[in-house]
C-alpha cells in the first residue's frame, strides 16, 4: 500500500478549478505567470502581495471588508491590476494578502469577476470622500433618519386612501401586535376578597349598624311564625326572599350593614366575572346571596357612579343632542368664507395630493383648489389667488388644524384686518355647509375618474361648474346666480339655443345693466335668505324632538368624547375633566391637564355629566407618618458614590480573621500577606485618617458667597440627618460654622435603598475656577497591568476625608441642616475640582514607586515575580504610613492572578477584549418594517463617506424600501445586513479613543430606550465613533416624562463611558435634542430620584448643545432598536 502525500490529495481535489494566467502591472510588458483558482464561494478576489511590484500608483487607497470563515472582518487593501485568465481579462480590482490558504495558489478568483451575481464586500476609505465621488445612490438610502413626533404620517409605510374614489378590494391588516399588555389580574377578586371580615365581625358590624335596626325589630315581631321574613341564624341576620316570576323554593340572604356594602357590589359590578351588567341584572345578581335596606336604590347609584361604565357608554343610549342653534344668515356674499382641507389624496402626475375648499357662507359658492401640500404657505398662497377675485372677507372660519392655527396664517389674518373664527374640536356640525359639500364632491371625483379613467384633479373644474350652476336647496337658487346675478350658459342653455334657435338679447347700457343687475342681486338675496330661515325653522323644529337642554357649572366634572388615537373615525369618552367657565349655550372651557393643550373649547354634544362615585363615610383614626422615599436606585441602573457614613464591614472584623481574608492564596502567599498586614496595622484603622501632604483649596475667584436654606424634610429625616451630623461632629469631620457660605443638605437613597447623606454644592461648583491635573491614561494603566503575573489592588478608607481642607475651603464648604450649621473640615464628595486633588495626592505619595499605578483611590500593584511584589507592596504601605493615609481591607485584593480594574478584567498576561464598545451595533436587530430599514439605512448613511460602493453594498437592502414590493427578508438582505454592521464595527469608521482630544457626546432617548454614541474628531475634522451603548428601559422607568427620560439616557451614557471620559480634562460636549443638564439643575428638592442624578452630574463638566433630531441619528437609531 502507498502512502498518499495530502499536498498531492489536496491539488487533486482542487484541479478542476486551478488554471494558469498571467497578472500584470502595466499590461503586457511585466506580465508574470500565476496559478489561479477559482473560489465560487469567494465574493472577493485576491492576490499574493509578492507576485507584482506593487505601489502608491496600483494603489487604490481603499480597503475592503471581508468575512472569514471563523466570521471574523478581515481587512485587506485594494490594488489595481491587469489580469490574463481563461475566465476573465482585462483591468481588475484585487484584495492583497500576504498569504493565501492553498499552497502554490498565488490567486484566488472571486466572484466579483468571475461571478453573475455577488454581493459585493464594503470598499473603506480612510478619509471620507465627497458625495459626487461616492458611487451614485439610489434616492432611497437617506443620510438620515430620526423620526421625530411630526413625522409618524410621514414616514409611514404606505399611505393611500385610493378607496375613497374606487372601490377595491380591502385587505386586512397584518403584523399589528396588541399593545395592551396583561398589566393586572383577568378576575380582578383580590381587593373585593382581601377583607379580613369574619362571622363575629359580621354579627359585630350589623348589631352596630342603625339603618338595620328595622330588620332586627321584624325579627322580634316575627315571634313564633313559621316562615318569619327576618330571622337569626346562628347571630348572623338573615332574610327569606323568593321570586314571584322564577316559581323556585325561596332563599336565605345575608343582611349587609353599610360598612360591607360597596364589597358586595364591587363583586356585583365591577369584578371581572361580574362584566359591569346594568342596573336590574346587577341587583338581581346581589338578591341571590344579599339583602339591606334600599339595596335597590343603592345598585342603580353604584352603576351610575361607575367610572368604567360611564367612559365605554352604551350604543343605545348615545349623548342626547343639545337644541339646534341656526348658523346666522350673512348679509353679503364673501363677507364671511369657511376653509377646510381634504385629502391626502392619491397622488397624480402634477403632484397633487390634497384639496383647499372654499366656501361662501351667505351663497355657498364653492371653490376648490388641488395643492401638492396643505402646509400654510401653500394654503396662503391659494387664498390670496381666490381673495384677488372675490374679495377680502371679514370673517374667515376653519377648523383647529395646525396649518390653520399657525402663526403664519394668524399673522396673514391679521393683515386683511379679517376676523378668525374657529370651530369647536370633534364638532364639524358647525361648519356643516363645507362639510356637506366635501361629501358631495368626494362622490362626483369618484364617478368621474371612474367613468373617464382621468386623474381627479383634470376634472376638478368641470365639476365646479356643475355644483355652482345646480340650485342651492336651502336658498332656492344658484351658487352662480347669487354671485352673478343671471344663470350661467351651460350645456343646457347651449342645446337650448341650438333646437329653437333663439336671437341673442339686445344690448343695453351699462348703466340700465348695472341698475337690473343690482336688481336682480338684491331681490335673490333677500329671497335666498327668507329660503334659508325657512329651511332652518322646519330643520330646528324636526332636530330639536329628540334634543334635550343640557347645561353644565363651573367645577362640575364632564367626560368628553375624543377620536381614538390612530383611528380618526372611533372615538371613546375621556376623562373626567373640570368645566373652566361657560361661554354661551353650547359652548364650554374644559380644563385637560393630562392633555397637550391644558384647556379647549367643547361643543355640549360632546360632553355629558361625571357621576362621581360617593366614598364611603366611615370615619376610621388618622395618623401622620413619615416614610422614606420608595424610589430605589438600582431601578435606574445608576451606581452611586462610595458610601460614606455606611456601617460596612469594619478593617477591626477583618484584622481578627486575616487568615478567612487571604484564603484564596497559597499558603507560603497567605503567611506573607498575612505578615505584611500585621508588620503595618496603624494603615488599618476603623476611621480614615488625615494626611499630612496636602490640602484642599476651593478657588471661587472672588465671587459673591453663596447662601441656601435647608431644604425642608420630614421627622423621619430628619432623625437620619441629625445622626449622620453627629457622625462628623464625633470624629472632627466637621466642626460649627459661622461661615457666609451655606450649601443644603439631602439624603439620597444608595444601592442598597438606606439613604446617603450627601451635600448639594451645585452652585458653588458653578462658581469654583477648574483644575485641570490630568488623570492617568486608562489604557496606558491597563495595558501595564495586563502583563502581570501578579495584581493587588488596594482601596483607600474613605479616601476624599483622608485630605483636610484649607481654611478658605473649610469656609466656603459650610453646609446647612434643619437643626445644624457646620463647615467641613476634610474633603467633602460633591466638589468640583476634588477627584484633580486626589489624583494630585496619590502622584505625590507613590512617586517613584515601579509598577505601581493610581486612579484616583484604586491603587494597583502588578509584578512578574512573587518576590518582587512583595518588595513593591511592602514600599506602597510604607509610603501610605508617611502620608498618614488609611486602606480599606474591606475593598482589597492580594497576590490575585486577574482583576477587574478600570472596567476590564486583566493580569495573568492578558487583557479581555471589550465587546461592549460595538455591542449596540453588533446586537442591532433585524429590521421588521419599512421604517425601521430606514431608520438603519439613515444610520449607516451617515458614514457612507467611508465606503466607496455603499450603494452597491445596501442594493438588497434599499430595494426593500419601495412599497411596490413585498418586505420580505431574503438571504441577499442578510448579507448586505452584516457587511454594513461590519462596516460601523471596524476602521475606519470606529477609531481608537485619543485622551488628549475631547470628546463628544450624542444622546437621544425614545419612548422605550436610550441610545448614545462617544465620538471625537479626527486630524481630517471628522467625527469618528469611538463606541456605542443602547439601554431598553425597565418598565416604570417607560412611564416618565420625556425629560426625564433624555436626562437618565444621559447619566446612563456617561456612566457607560466613564472609562473614557473618567479622565478627561477637558470639558465634554453633549448633543442631544433636549437640555436635561439645565433641568437637572434647576430642580428642587422634592424628587428623590431627580436629586440623586443632579449629584451623580456633578462629577462630569458638561457643555451641553443642541441637536436637531434630523441631525441625531446614530443616538436616535440606537435607543429604537432596542
Amino acid at each position: 500500500m502507498q502512502r498518499c502525500d495530502p499536498e498531492v490529495e489536496e491539488e487533486s481535489r482542487f484541479k478542476p478549478f486551478l488554471s494558469q494566467g498571467f497578472a500584470s502591472v502595466a499590461g503586457k510588458e511585466d506580465r508574470v505567470p500565476i496559478t489561479i483558482l477559482r473560489d465560487t464561494g469567494a465574493h472577493q478576489s485576491f492576490m499574493l502581495d509578492d507576485v507584482l511590484p506593487l505601489s502608491d500608483k496600483t494603489a487604490c487607497h481603499t480597503d475592503v471588508l471581508v468575512w472569514g470563515i471563523e466570521m471574523n472582518v478581515l481587512w485587506a487593501p485594494l490594488h489595481r491590476v491587469y489580469l490574463h485568465s481563461p475566465i476573465t481579462t482585462g483591468p481588475v480590482k484585487v484584495a492583497i494578502r500576504r498569504q493565501l490558504p492553498f499552497k502554490g495558489v498565488s490567486f484566488i478568483l472571486g466572484n466579483d469577476l468571475a461571478g453573475e451575481k455577488v454581493f459585493p464586500p464594503p470598499e473603506v476609505t480612510d478619509t471620507p470622500v465627497a458625495a459626487s465621488d461616492v458611487t451614485e445612490q439610489k434616492a432611497t438610502v437617506f443620510p438620515v433618519c430620526a423620526v421625530t413626533r411630526a413625522q409618524p404620517r410621514k414616514f409611514a409605510d404606505v399611505i393611500s386612501i385610493a378607496d375613497t374614489f374606487v372601490a377595491g378590494e380591502q385587505k386586512p391588516c397584518v403584523g399589528v401586535k396588541d399593545s395592551v399588555g396583561d398589566k393586572c389580574s383577568v378576575l380582578n377578586l383580590t381587593p373585593a376578597l382581601s377583607g379580613d371580615v369574619n362571622k363575629e365581625a359580621l354579627i359585630s358590624a350589623q348589631e352596630n349598624d342603625r339603618s338595620l335596626s328595622p330588620c332586627f325589630a321584624a325579627v322580634a315581631m316575627a315571634g313564633e311564625s313559621i316562615l318569619p321574613r327576618f330571622f337569626l341564624q346562628d347571630g348572623v341576620l338573615m332574610r327569606r326572599w323568593s321570586s314571584d316570576q322564577s316559581g323556585t323554593s325561596s332563599v336565605t340572604q345575608v343582611v349587609v350593614p353599610s360598612q360591607h356594602r360597596d364589597q358586595v357590589l364591587s363583586l356585583a359590578h365591577d369584578a371581572g366575572m361580574a362584566g359591569h351588567l346594568g342596573v336590574n341584572k346587577t341587583y338581581y345578581r346581589v338578591l341571590r346571596n344579599f339583602f339591606w335596606p334600599g339595596l335597590k336604590k343603592h345598585v342603580a347609584a353604584y352603576c351610575r357612579s361607575c367610572a368604567t361604565c360611564q367612559l365605554v357608554g352604551k350604543p343605545n343610549k348615545p349623548i342626547p343632542p343639545a337644541p339646534l342653534s341656526p348658523i346666522p344668515v350673512m348679509s353679503e356674499p364673501f363677507e364671511k368664507v369657511i376653509l377646510d382641507c381634504v385629502g391626502p389624496l392619491p397622488r397624480r402626475k402634477a403632484g397633487n395630493q390634497y384639496i383647499l375648499t372654499i366656501m361662501c357662507s351667505a351663497t355657498r359658492f364653492p371653490e376648490a383648489i388641488p395643492l401638492r401640500t396643505v402646509k400654510a404657505k401653500a394654503v396662503i398662497k391659494a387664498l390670496i389667488r381666490f381673495f384677488s377675485v372675490f374679495g377680502l372677507p371679514k370673517i374667515i372660519q376653519t377648523d383647529q388644524g395646525t396649518n390653520f392655527m399657525s402663526r403664519v396664517f394668524a399673522q396673514v389674518v391679521d393683515e386683511l384686518h379679517a376676523k378668525h373664527v374657529t370651530s369647536s374640536p370633534y364638532h364639524p356640525e358647525s361648519q356643516g355647509a363645507l362639510e356637506r359639500f366635501h361629501q358631495t364632491l368626494k362622490v362626483m371625483l369618484r364617478k368621474f375618474c371612474l367613468e373617464s379613467g382621468k386623474e381627479w384633479d383634470e376634472g376638478l373644474p368641470l365639476l365646479l361648474f356643475a355644483i355652482r350652476e345646480a340650485r342651492q336647496e336651502s336658498l332656492g337658487f344658484s351658487p352662480a346666480e347669487l354671485v352673478f346675478g343671471h344663470v350661467v350658459r351651460g350645456p343646457h342653455r347651449l342645446l337650448r339655443e341650438k333646437w329653437l334657435s333663439e336671437a341673442p338679447e339686445e344690448p343695453c347700457s351699462v348703466h340700465d345693466y348695472v341698475s337690473q343687475l343690482r336688481d336682480r342681486l338684491r331681490l335673490a338675496w333677500k329671497i335666498a335668505g327668507e329660503n334659508l330661515k325657512q329651511v332652518q325653522t322646519k330643520m330646528k323644529a324636526r332636530f330639536d324632538k329628540k334634543a334635550v337642554d343640557r347645561s353644565f357649572q363651573p367645577g362640575e366634572k364632564v367626560l368628553l368624547l375624543l377620536p381614538v388615537v390612530g383611528s380618526s373615525l372611533s372615538t371613546q369618552f375621556a376623562g373626567p375633566y373640570s368645566v373652566e367657565r361657560k361661554l354661551d349655550n353650547s359652548h364650554y372651557v374644559i380644563r385637560t391637564p393630562n392633555r397637550r393643550r391644558k384647556t379647549r373649547v367643547c361643543h355640549v354634544n360632546t360632553l355629558k355629566l361625571f357621576h362621581p362615585r360617593k366614598q364611603n363615610t366611615t370615619a376610621h383614626s388618622v395618623c401622620a407618618v413619615a416614610t422614606l422615599s420608595a424610589y430605589k436606585p438600582s431601578d435606574d441602573g445608576l451606581s452611586g458614590k462610595e458610601d460614606v457614613l455606611g456601617s460596612g464591614l469594619k478593617n477591626s472584623v477583618i484584622l481578627n480573621d486575616l487568615e478567612s481574608f487571604v484564603a484564596e492564596l497559597p499558603e507560603a502567599a497567605q503567611t506573607d500577606i498575612i505578615t505584611l498586614i500585621k508588620d503595618n496595622l496603624s494603615l488599618f484603622s476603623d476611621h480614615p485618617r488625615q494626611t499630612t501632604v496636602l490640602c484642599h483649596d476651593i478657588d471661587v475667584e472672588g465671587h459673591k458667597p453663596i447662601k441656601q436654606h435647608a431644604y425642608r424634610v420630614n421627622p423621619l429625616k430628619r432623625e437620619i440627618m441629625q445622626r449622620e451630623v453627629n457622625y462628623l461632629l464625633e470624629h472632627g469631620l466637621a466642626v460649627p460654622s459661622a461661615s457666609a457660605w451655606s450649601s443644603p443638605c439631602v439624603l439620597v437613597p444608595k444601592s442598597d435603598n438606606t439613604p446617603q447623606f450627601c451635600t448639594d454644592y451645585r452652585k458653588v461648583n458653578a462658581a469654583t475656577k477648574a483644575d485641570s491635573f490630568p488623570l492617568p491614561r486608562m489604557d496606558d494603566c491597563v495595558d501595564r497591568v495586563g502583563s502581570a503575573t501578579y495584581v493587588t489592588k488596594l482601596d483607600l478608607l474613605k479616601g476624599y476625608w483622608q485630605l483636610p481642607l484649607t481654611a478658605r475651603a473649610s469656609e466656603i464648604s459650610a453646609f446647612v441642616t434643619p437643626d445644624h450649621f457646620l463647615q467641613y473640615t476634610v474633603m467633602p464628595f460633591g466638589l468640583r475640582n476634588a477627584p484633580a486633588t486626589f489624583q494630585r495626592l496619590m502622584a505625590k505619595v507613590l512617586a517613584g514607586v515601579p509598577n505601581c499605578d493610581a486612579y484616583l483611590d484604586d491603587v494597583v500593584i502588578y509584578s512578574a515575580s512573587w518576590s518582587s511584589h512583595l518588595q513593591t507592596l511592602s514600599t506602597v504601605f510604607r509610603r501610605f504610613e508617611e502620608a498618614s493615609l488609611t486602606v480599606n481591607l474591606t475593598k482589597c485584593e492580594f497576590g490575585k492572578a486577574t482583576i477587574t480594574y478600570l472596567g476590564k478584567q486583566v493580569g495573568h498576561g492578558r487583557v479581555c477584549p471589550v465587546t461592549a464598545k460595538v455591542e449596540a451595533i453588533i446586537e442591532y436587530p433585524v429590521p421588521q418594517t419599512r421604517r425601521a430599514l430606514r431608520r438603519f439605512l439613515g444610520m449607516c448613511g451617515y458614514y457612507r463617506g467611508f465606503c466607496k460602493n455603499f450603494a452597491s453594498v445596501v442594493a438588497p437592502l434599499t430595494d426593500l424600501v419601495s412599497p411596490t414590493k413585498s418586505f420580505t427578508w431574503t438571504a441577499a438582505c442578510q448579507t448586505a445586513f452584516e457587511s454594513v454592521k461590519a462596516l460601523l464595527c471596524s476602521a475606519p469608521v470606529l477609531a481608537a479613543p485619543n485622551f488628549d482630544s475631547p470628546f463628544k457626546l450624542e444622546v437621544d432617548a425614545s419612548a422605550t430606550a436610550a441610545g448614545a454614541i462617544l465620538l471625537q474628531a479626527d486630524q481630517h475634522g471628522v467625527d469618528r465613533p469611538i463606541c456605542y451603548f443602547s439601554k431598553k428601559f425597565n418598565q416604570h422607568q417607560i412611564n416618565y416624562s420625556t425629560i426625564e427620560k433624555e436626562a437618565l439616557a444621559l447619566l446612563l451614557a456617561l456612566q457607560h463611558f466613564e472609562v473614557y471620559l473618567g479622565s478627561s480634562s477637558v470639558p465634554i460636549q453633549v448633543f442631544t435634542d433636549h437640555n436635561p443638564l439645565v433641568f437637572l439643575l434647576r430642580m428642587q428638592n422634592s424628587n428623590q430620584r431627580l436629586m440623586r442624578w443632579s449629584l451623580l452630574l456633578q462629577d462630569f463638566n458638561l457643555q451641553i448643545s443642541h441637536k436637531k433630531g434630523l441631525d441625531n441619528v446614530f443616538a436616535d437609531a440606537l435607543s429604537r432598536a432596542v
